[in-house]
């Protein structure tokens, strides 16, 4: 419907990805003639040209991938706020969950922005090199990145355009919770201590290997640090659902990830979800830098650029450790240490 763009936040989230799809696709013809033409070594005018107008091109692109991530949280942050305007959603659930394309446009965002990361560590690398050896590599995966984000717009377009303000939504108590207590169980036997236990476990052996790379980059702890990273975030996401928001909210049956955006959570979602989604995509981008090394020949830039983002993915992984710690020590602080599902634990 039209008059959901009247919705700002809605709006804004729209104009962005028209944006991002416009330069995209402006680079994407670009690529082609980078891929047809571009001959590394060479020093003919044609050639010059065309690097400079690849690295410009490549500049825009950086900017609009940059932008292309952000649209994650904007895609959230709509949502988040449309609750307001329809009857029955407490939150971005009740939102995604009253249309037919439900978390497509969530799930969309969230893969575009993956794909972002992992393209700009790629060109910050060829940035780094003395000559531009991975130019046509970087514009290759173009062809990946760039599909995935006229994929977003799409999903988020139609999913704008398919929402009903009028409808009455489904709470995400009656779901969310409904079916995790099904899952986890009602008392910390079911799995839900062991679960995030666990992750804090990942998470914490995942920092001491981000630690080691930033001291010592090497191909082994490149990829052990990668696997943690990668591991931890499959173990945070369903502990954060089924113990830390539950403490959060000092309820044991309230389990939605999206209210703990809101002030009464004390805003914690954003954060956590924040600094749990820059450390797992930094941590993956060094399964990129690694591909590279040979290609790139130089030891030195590539262990230099790996140390950069170990630093950065080790802070944002350190922060969610806080952060799911934070509201179980607190609920245990308030409640003078009595269990919030009535067991031990």
């Amino acid at each position: 419907m039209l008059t959901n763009l009247l919705r700002p936040f809605l709006l804004a989230r729209l104009l962005s990805g028209i944006s991002v799809s416009a330069l995209v696709v402006v680079a994407l013809f670009v690529a082609v003639r980078v891929l047809r033409r571009f001959r590394l070594g060479e020093t003919s005018e044609g050639q010059l040209l065309l690097e400079r107008r690849a690295e410009l091109v490549a500049t825009l692109v950086q900017a609009a991938l940059g932008m292309a991530i952000f649209n994650l949280a904007l895609t959230v942050l709509a949502a988040d706020h449309l609750s307001q305007a329809i009857r029955g959603a407490m939150c971005a659930y009740g939102v995604f969950s009253s249309n037919d394309l439900g978390f497509l446009p969530l799930g969309t965002s969230a893969l575009a922005a993956l794909a972002c990361v992992l393209w700009l560590t790629l060109h910050r690398l060829d940035l780094a090199l003395p000559d531009p050896r991975l130019t046509r590599r970087k514009f290759i995966a173009l062809f990946i990145v760039g599909p995935l984000v006229l994929l977003d717009l799409w999903a988020t377009l139609a999913w704008a355009f398919d929402l009903d303000l009028g409808v009455v939504a489904t709470c995400c108590s009656a779901s969310i919770d409904q079916a995790g207590t099904q899952t986890f169980g009602a008392a910390p036997m079911g799995g839900r201590v062991t679960l995030y236990y666990a992750a804090l476990a990942t998470l914490a052996l995942a920092v001491l290997a981000l630690f080691a790379l930033y001291r010592r980059p090497g191909r082994v702890r490149a990829w052990t640090a990668a696997a943690l990273a990668a591991l931890s975030v499959a173990l945070c996401l369903p502990a954060i659902v089924g113990y830390v928001a539950p403490h959060m909210y000092e309820n044991p049956r309230h389990l939605c990830p999206f209210c703990l955006l809101h002030a009464d959570a004390l805003g914690i979602g954003w954060p956590l979800f924040g600094a749990l989604f820059l450390a797992g995509s930094l941590g993956l981008s060094l399964v990129v830098l690694e591909s590279q090394r040979r290609r790139a020949a130089d030891d030195a830039i590539v262990s230099a650029l790996e140390a950069r983002v170990a630093k950065v993915a080790m802070l944002g992984f350190v922060i969610t450790f806080v952060l799911c710690v934070f509201p179980v020590a607190r609920y245990a602080w308030i409640s003078g240490g009595a269990p919030l599902f009535g067991g031990p634990g």
